[in-house]
């Protein structure tokens, strides 16, 4: 049982980093992300790059701050939201180093949604 708390606190943290330290420095350093947000985004919605850079910089931050929220069921969504939301990248960055890494990123998420 000790094990597995321990397990758990160490991806909630991974996790809490990774999208709370991401989420912010697309506010931060736009110029540096938005060359990964897909032109098709503005076609389809009329809402520009820059401003779906923001909408997932504070979808980023909403997650991680979730995962702080000391209830469990608000720590589970959240972690199937982060689920939800790197299964959306890994659709848009083909296969290079940036999906490797994500694939890592995704299956932490799914080990801890399980975890919850």
């Amino acid at each position: 049982m000790e094990r597995e708390k321990a397990a758990k606190g160490i991806l909630m943290t991974a996790m809490i980093a990774v999208f709370g330290i991401f989420g912010v420095d697309k506010f931060a350093r736009p110029d540096v992300w938005l060359g990964w947000m897909p032109p098709w985004l503005a076609d389809l919605s009329g809402i520009s790059r820059e401003t779906w850079l923001m909408i997932t910089g504070g979808i980023e931050v909403f997650l991680a701050a979730a995962l702080l929220f000391p209830h469990r069921l608000v720590r589970r969504i959240a972690a199937w939201g982060m689920v939800a939301h790197l299964i959306f990248i890994l659709t848009q960055t083909g296969v290079n180093d940036i999906f490797v890494r994500d694939q890592g990123l995704l299956l932490s998420a799914v080990a801890l949604a399980i975890l919850l």
